[in-house]
């Protein structure tokens, strides 16, 4: 996916369709609040602003408007976290990483479930921070903390164009259903005061009457922060202080401000519709020139194909999640050599193709299978619960092509076992693009199979129980830069039911 998106980014920089209208690149962050999370330093390797957490200069800015000791972030930079979040859940499984806080996601998003995810989960201790009484998380949990959801809390996040939005609240959260910020903020003073810190000048907030914190008065903190960044919204503060608007009120003027808004004049617009090539105006303090780069100037990254050793290297590869005791972040550098020569973590035994589906042996898997999401559901299945999302796709399916399926021996509306070197799930085949199986959208190619992973209903702890588990086949192996697992292919064989 990496190699994919530095080229798509390299062609659009080559053809010149970069900081102007209808073209250039979105985030490639899934969805709101994805890029808000990375904004506000939610990854481990991160400081919020976009800022590296190597660098002493991002470091000593952060720890004085965090009011916390440069030296804390240089222990943070210095600890080990290899393979992000599957060499966690593998350490979990060597016994390594003792607890978890699962919070804001599930874990079914997460790849390999059979053999890597749930086997960790069930030897840690868990604490779970959610808003769904029958969430996949709350199975693991051994005390779980109740959340208000969209609609019950007031905050801001960010869309793929950089733009800052608020949320408004509508109505009260149940009782003793408190905002994921609030619930946050409490741990954070906890662990803060077991650590000797300063809790009053780190978190200096207050609880209104209502018993919540004020969240625009952490917004206001965050935007102080983000003075000097290639980030910097200190506009929208020189607008509340000059025409008495409060930054939530002018993100409901303007209908949100697209970072950055470093100046009155920017924040007052509405923020900078494009970055790059000159496209913010004027603004002196501008922390980079054309581009993000020391020089100012576009570095291209080429990507290289190498397929001496494929064979080699993806048979290594295929072996995680089928050998009990091999983990990938033993194997870094078999990692770092997959990612340098774009290799896929999975090959197909293409030599089995042709056969009926009883005559591949069970050790055999010729095809192709792609997982993606459909429009009508959103991630992992909680909209299943709705009828009428339900309706529009009411079970798991798999696109075939119908030749694939006369090899086969499968036909329209079969139910079939998806089966891949970790695990299964089981479906509706929807053979060719005229199939009267929901949805019936895609012209898919012989030798390739596409089944969604949003209805990956995963309502019981049995995995037996868990038919429609998408990432229960997928590969747990990583890109080595981002962190991000190839989930979108696996080499699978198809058995009907």
């Amino acid at each position: 996916g990496q190699h994919n998106v530095i080229s798509i980014i390299n062609l659009l920089t080559m053809t010149g369709n970069l900081a102007k209208p209808g073209c250039g690149p979105f985030s490639m962050t899934g969805q709101p609040n994805a890029m808000g999370e990375r904004f506000t330093g939610g990854l481990t390797g991160r400081l919020p602003f976009n800022q590296p957490l190597k660098n002493k200069k991002h470091r000593l800015h952060m720890a004085k408007h965090w009011g916390v000791p440069e030296k804390n972030l240089v222990t943070a930079m210095n600890s080990k976290n290899p393979g992000y979040a599957v060499g966690m859940m593998e350490r979990a499984l060597k016994g390594e990483v003792k607890a978890m806080f699962l919070v804001y996601a599930t874990h079914i998003d997460l790849p390999d479930q059979y053999n890597l995810v749930r086997p960790a989960l069930n030897k840690t201790f868990n604490v779970v921070q959610e808003i769904y009484r029958h969430a996949p998380n709350n199975l693991y949990a051994d005390v779980i903390f109740p959340a208000a959801t969209w609609g019950e809390v007031e905050g801001v996040y960010i869309s793929s164009e950089r733009r800052i939005n608020l949320c408004q609240k509508a109505a009260e959260p149940p009782k003793g259903c408190r905002p994921d910020m609030d619930m946050v903020i409490d741990k954070a003073k906890e662990i803060g005061h077991l650590l000797g810190l300063d809790m009053k000048k780190i978190l200096p907030y207050e609880k209104k009457k209502d018993g919540f914190y004020d969240a625009q008065e952490v917004f206001r903190d965050v935007i102080k922060a983000s003075e000097g960044t290639d980030t910097d919204l200190t506009g929208i503060l020189e607008v509340e202080k000059l025409d008495k608007e409060t930054p939530y009120e002018q993100l409901e003027e303007l209908r949100g401000i697209q970072w950055p808004a470093p100046t009155y004049e920017t924040a007052k617009k509405g923020g900078t519709k494009r970055r790059f090539m000159l496209q913010e105006g004027a603004w002196e303090s501008k922390p980079y020139g054309y581009f993000r780069t020391n020089d100012g100037k576009v570095h291209m990254k080429f990507v290289k194909q190498d397929y001496t050793n494929r064979e080699k290297i993806t048979k290594k590869l295929m072996e995680f999640g089928t050998k009990e005791g091999l983990y990938s972040i033993d194997h870094i550098d078999l990692i770092k050599q997959a990612r340098d020569q774009a290799l896929t973590p999975d090959m197909p035994d293409e030599e089995h193709r042709g056969k009926k589906w009883k005559d591949v042996p069970k050790d055999k898997f010729p095809y192709w299978f792609g997982l993606g999401v459909v429009y009508e559901h959103f991630h992992t299945a909680k909209s299943n619960r709705s009828p009428t999302t339900r309706r529009l796709v009411p079970e798991m399916y798999v696109e075939m092509h119908e030749d694939d399926a006369k090899d086969l021996g499968i036909k329209e509306g079969d139910k079939v076992r998806v089966v891949t070197r970790r695990g299964s799930l089981e479906a509706r085949a929807q053979v060719g693009t005229n199939s009267l199986v929901k949805p019936a959208r895609n012209n898919v190619p012989r030798g390739y199979m596409f089944g969604p992973w949003n209805l990956s209903v995963a309502d019981s702890a049995d995995p037996k129980k868990n038919k429609w588990l998408a990432n229960g086949v997928t590969s747990r192996v990583w890109d080595p830069v981002s962190g991000q697992v190839d989930f979108k292919k696996s080499a699978a064989r198809i058995e009907k039911i």
